[in-house]
């Protein structure tokens, strides 16, 4: 009865899709059978079935029906026979029509849309231009509702960018140490590029190498600043590193990205959030974004790369430690003067302003006379001007001296200091002393650092034992407590 049914539904639908599809009913189309209303035979199934009457048990399907159906199903594909709203086909060059009701319906979705838009938005700019409620002059006042409204949503917006790029504390680091603990100086030195040099591969992941020389330039120079490393990574990445690459504890503070501030979407290292006097503080960073905001304390660096024989930390020592001059043309007023050697050193002093060994005040007119030279060669110079006026000021006392020693000088009694040459200026005496003063110390912070990590690992092994033993005593009591149950 169901295969009757669609049978004669479909020959009746035949008209309907022989205007749709005239090419497929052509006359060309001979081959295939044509279905006429006349060769399918009505949808009763028994000699004593009439319209309205009993439906009795269907018959089976004649030959006809079935291939009906298959020319059917083949020239119309799998579009829906019922369908109403379906689009017609194409007629030569026209594009097909839309179904009724597709247009009413896009205008629907989008006014459903624009109305959505439009109510967040009206809310959102009533919710955050509300009146100030913390006490604050509210300056928007006498103006328009609604200007007043967006005035006080884009301040909240600026506060909230505000609080998002700029350190998560307004003091980075604690309060200075009470002397005699606290150095004079703080060095604020970059991890990545300037320390390290990490690498990635698949068969090994991250390698992290150590700079040639660190180990002395961090252990030397913690005699003189307050070493700070601030990198823009987070804590969780950097300790493992730091605790490896510092096992003496020669840096005293370590700083994090949290600490960062953004600037036009870069992080820069705010050295006025760092609870320091800027006069007191230099930073060392490969990275020019990094000091942007206080260049006059910067001394910039070349990204290590992992080079070997790098040269790049331990070139700087003698800067840091013993001082620059203001300018090489200062230097060029008092060199060839007349006076003696200890008055041509004081006066050479009064020009020569060093970092950690003479206490200089400011340290920012110092790094600026070095602006756009190499800081180890040019001070290198520096001192090679500063010991040869030193010696040139000695030799004219001594040529002085020479013709008022009478026959002592002619028998060759003369003094050891004249015999062994100019002495030592005083920046050479004080670099001499406290040199072997650290390399005393070192030696036996070293032997003490390594007995105390001999300790360390130690107690962590008996810890560890001990914990084992707690577990195994416990998985004991849990069992006996088991049987007794």
């Amino acid at each position: 009865m169901l295969m009757a049914t669609l049978s004669a539904h479909l020959v009746r639908s035949l008209p309907r899709f022989r205007a749709a599809f005239p090419s497929s009913f052509s006359s060309s189309s001979s081959s295939y059978l044509r279905v006429t209303r006349s060769t399918v035979p009505r949808a009763y199934t028994s000699e004593t079935t009439r319209p309205g009457g009993p439906s009795p048990a269907t018959t089976r399907p004649s030959q006809a029906q079935s291939l009906a159906a298959e020319v059917l199903a083949q020239r119309t594909g799998s579009q829906s026979l019922a369908s109403k709203t379906a689009p017609t086909a194409p007629k030569g060059n026209k594009k097909p029509s839309k179904a009724p009701g597709q247009t009413q319906s896009n205008w629907r979705e989008w006014a459903i849309g624009s109305g959505l838009v439009t109510g967040l938005l009206g809310s959102g700019l009533a919710y955050f231009g509300r009146p100030f409620d913390d006490g604050r002059e509210d300056k928007y006042v006498n103006n328009n509702l609604t200007l007043a409204a967006f005035h006080r949503a884009r301040d909240r917006w600026n506060e909230l960018h505000s609080s998002l790029t700029n350190p998560i504390w307004d003091k980075i680091l604690p309060e200075p140490l009470p002397d005699p603990y606290q150095r004079p100086f703080t060095l604020v030195i970059n991890l990545d590029e300037t320390l390290i040099y990490s690498t990635w591969d698949k068969e090994h992941g991250w390698r992290h190498a150590k700079r040639p020389g660190i180990d002395y330039f961090l252990a030397y120079l913690s005699q003189f600043y307050e070493i700070v490393v601030f990198t823009s990574q987070s804590a969780m990445n950097v300790n493992p590193i730091l605790d490896k690459l510092d096992p003496y504890q020669c840096i005293m503070y370590r700083v994090y990205r949290e600490a960062c501030r953004q600037v036009d979407g870069k992080l820069v290292k705010d050295l006025s959030h760092l609870n320091r006097d800027l006069s007191k503080v230099i930073i060392m960073d490969s990275n020019p974004d990094s000091y942007a905001l206080q260049p006059e304390n910067a001394i910039p660096l070349k990204p290590w790369k992992g080079e070997p024989n790098d040269r790049g930390l331990l070139d700087y020592v003698p800067f840091l430690e013993g001082g620059c001059m203001t300018s090489r043309e200062e230097v060029g007023d008092w060199v060839g003067g007349e006076d003696v050697r200890r008055e041509a050193e004081k006066k050479l002093w009064g020009y020569c302003v060093t970092i950690a060994l003479t206490n200089v005040e400011d340290i920012r007119p110092v790094l600026q006379s070095f602006s756009g030279r190499d800081i180890p060669h040019e001070w290198a110079l520096r001192e090679r001007i500063m010991n040869e006026s030193i010696k040139k000021q000695w030799e004219e006392e001594h040529a002085q001296r020479k013709h008022k020693k009478g026959l002592a000088s002619l028998l060759g009694h003369g003094s050891p200091a004249e015999e062994q040459g100019p002495p030592p200026s005083y920046l050479d005496q004080v670099r001499r002393q406290y040199r072997e003063q650290f390399a005393n110390e070192h030696d036996e912070m070293r032997k003490a650092a390594e007995e105390q990590m001999k300790n360390n690992l130690e107690e962590q092994q008996r810890q560890m034992k001990e914990m084992r033993l707690t577990v195994w005593q416990l998985l004991t009591n849990v069992s006996q407590v088991w049987k007794e149950y």
